[in-house]
Protein backbone atom coordinates (compact mmCIF):
# COMPACT_ATOMS: atom_id res chain seq x y z
CA UNK A 1 0.00 0.00 0.00
CA UNK A 2 1.43 3.20 -0.63
CA UNK A 3 -0.36 7.13 -1.10
CA UNK A 4 0.02 10.61 0.06
CA UNK A 5 -0.67 11.31 3.42
CA UNK A 6 -2.26 15.30 3.32
CA UNK A 7 -1.93 15.87 7.17
CA UNK A 8 1.75 15.21 6.97
CA UNK A 9 2.68 16.02 3.43
CA UNK A 10 4.17 13.40 2.41
CA UNK A 11 3.98 9.55 0.40
CA UNK A 12 4.07 6.61 2.41
CA UNK A 13 4.61 2.95 1.68
CA UNK A 14 3.40 -0.11 3.65
CA UNK A 15 4.19 -3.70 2.53
CA UNK A 16 2.46 -6.27 4.40
CA UNK A 17 3.41 -10.06 4.38
CA UNK A 18 0.31 -12.28 3.09
CA UNK A 19 2.68 -15.70 3.42
CA UNK A 20 0.62 -18.58 5.10
CA UNK A 21 1.59 -18.00 8.96
CA UNK A 22 2.79 -14.63 8.43
CA UNK A 23 1.46 -11.99 11.20
CA UNK A 24 -0.90 -10.12 9.63
CA UNK A 25 -1.28 -7.10 11.98
CA UNK A 26 1.53 -5.54 11.90
CA UNK A 27 3.32 -4.12 7.99
CA UNK A 28 6.68 -6.14 7.44
CA UNK A 29 7.68 -2.88 6.07
CA UNK A 30 6.51 0.88 7.06
CA UNK A 31 8.08 4.04 5.75
CA UNK A 32 6.74 5.51 9.30
CA UNK A 33 10.02 3.29 10.67
CA UNK A 34 12.21 5.39 8.66
CA UNK A 35 11.57 9.26 9.55
CA UNK A 36 14.81 10.29 8.56
CA UNK A 37 13.82 9.70 4.68
CA UNK A 38 13.20 12.24 2.48
CA UNK A 39 8.91 10.77 1.81
CA UNK A 40 8.12 14.00 0.37
CA UNK A 41 10.06 13.09 -2.66
CA UNK A 42 8.30 9.96 -4.69
CA UNK A 43 11.83 9.08 -5.58
CA UNK A 44 12.21 8.05 -1.99
CA UNK A 45 9.53 5.77 -2.67
CA UNK A 46 10.46 4.43 -5.87
CA UNK A 47 13.93 3.80 -4.63
CA UNK A 48 12.34 1.51 -1.19
CA UNK A 49 10.34 -0.35 -3.55
CA UNK A 50 13.51 -1.26 -5.49
CA UNK A 51 15.54 -2.36 -2.57
CA UNK A 52 12.77 -4.80 -1.11
CA UNK A 53 12.67 -5.79 -4.93
CA UNK A 54 8.67 -4.87 -5.05
CA UNK A 55 7.85 -4.65 -8.57
CA UNK A 56 4.48 -1.96 -8.67
CA UNK A 57 2.84 -1.01 -12.13
CA UNK A 58 3.80 2.34 -13.53
CA UNK A 59 0.19 3.70 -13.13
CA UNK A 60 0.46 2.82 -9.32
CA UNK A 61 3.26 5.54 -9.21
CA UNK A 62 1.55 7.87 -11.43
CA UNK A 63 -1.41 8.22 -9.23
CA UNK A 64 0.23 8.66 -6.06
CA UNK A 65 2.38 11.61 -7.55
CA UNK A 66 -0.86 12.88 -8.56
CA UNK A 67 -2.77 12.61 -5.02
CA UNK A 68 0.58 14.47 -4.08
CA UNK A 69 -0.26 17.41 -6.25
CA UNK A 70 -3.53 17.47 -6.10
CA UNK A 71 -3.23 17.26 -2.20
CA UNK A 72 -5.34 14.43 -2.43
CA UNK A 73 -5.59 11.72 0.42
CA UNK A 74 -8.34 8.51 1.61
CA UNK A 75 -8.65 6.92 -2.26
CA UNK A 76 -8.62 3.67 -2.46
CA UNK A 77 -7.15 2.34 -6.42
CA UNK A 78 -6.46 -1.23 -7.13
CA UNK A 79 -3.88 -1.27 -9.74
CA UNK A 80 -3.52 -4.25 -12.37
CA UNK A 81 0.55 -5.28 -13.45
CA UNK A 82 -0.54 -3.99 -17.04
CA UNK A 83 -1.57 -1.01 -15.32
CA UNK A 84 -5.19 -0.87 -15.33
CA UNK A 85 -6.66 0.75 -12.32
CA UNK A 86 -10.00 0.35 -10.53
CA UNK A 87 -11.05 2.89 -8.27
CA UNK A 88 -12.69 1.46 -5.01
CA UNK A 89 -13.46 4.39 -3.29
CA UNK A 90 -12.57 8.17 -3.44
Amino acid sequence: MMGYDRPLNEFFLQLWDDAPGAEAEEPAYSSLDEPAADWRDIATVVRQLEELDVPVPRSMIDAVVADGVQRAGNRIVEHAPDGRATELSA
